[in-house]
């Protein structure tokens, strides 16, 4: 048996940088996603949330500027976005369009035909919605 074979990655989440948990958290919670964990419960420096199969985590700019001293220059929103697939997606889209700025409203690609819309969050995250099997 090989040593990779050995190694198997289960899963990949992304741990994102916010000034502020509880106003992230209370925004994700209007398009869908609920608080799986949070830490501490009072004022969370940091959260996992999830709808679904699409989970995301929260850090305090604060902490993780104290935790990785690497980030104390960096900005929130990055040079990054957040691709999410999803079934239904006029559905939901007309439930979250009006909880969230909208970047590119619902429709088509010319290149590959899959439906899409894109928002962006209050820190800055750009969140690329799209029916598209990968």
């Amino acid at each position: 048996m090989k040593k990779d074979e050995l190694i198997k990655l289960k899963v990949l989440h992304t741990n994102l940088m916010v000034d502020d948990v509880t106003s992230t958290i209370f925004f994700y919670e209007k398009i869908g996603f609920e608080v799986v964990q949070k830490a501490p419960n009072k004022k969370p420096e940091w959260a996992y949330i999830k709808k679904d199969n699409a989970s995301l985590m929260f850090q305090s700019t604060s902490s993780l500027q104290k935790e990785f001293i690497q980030l104390k220059e960096q900005k929130m929103g990055g040079g990054l976005t957040i691709w999410i697939q999803v079934e239904n997606i006029k559905e939901y889209y007309n439930q979250i369009k009006d909880e969230a700025e909208v970047l590119k409203p619902l429709g088509v690609t010319e290149y590959n035909g899959a439906t899409e819309f894109v928002i962006q969050d209050l820190n800055g995250f750009i969140l690329h919605f799209s029916n598209l099997e990968l």
